[in-house]
């Protein structure tokens, strides 16, 4: 694991790329909560969705967006 204060000096096209990669993280992930809250409501309609059909979380972690915003602040 990295020191706290470790600093790192990435070229802009490096930058960009994480930028693009993390955002493209951000997008996938929105779209799995939409899903799986559309299937919530479902269920909560008499609809349930089949367990083998169901939106997986792909981090099971409440601090999923966090992580994500933190990765995008470090490359301000």
């Amino acid at each position: 694991m990295a020191a706290v204060n470790s600093t790192f000096t990435f070229n802009a096209e490096t930058i960009t790329n994480v930028r693009d990669t993390l955002l493209i993280g951000l997008a996938a992930y929105g779209e799995l909560e939409r899903l799986s809250v559309a299937q919530e409501i479902q269920a909560r309609c008499g609809e349930p969705i089949r367990e083998d059909l169901r939106v997986i979380h792909p981090t099971g972690a409440s601090d999923t967006i966090s992580r994500f915003a933190e990765a995008l602040r470090m490359l301000c």
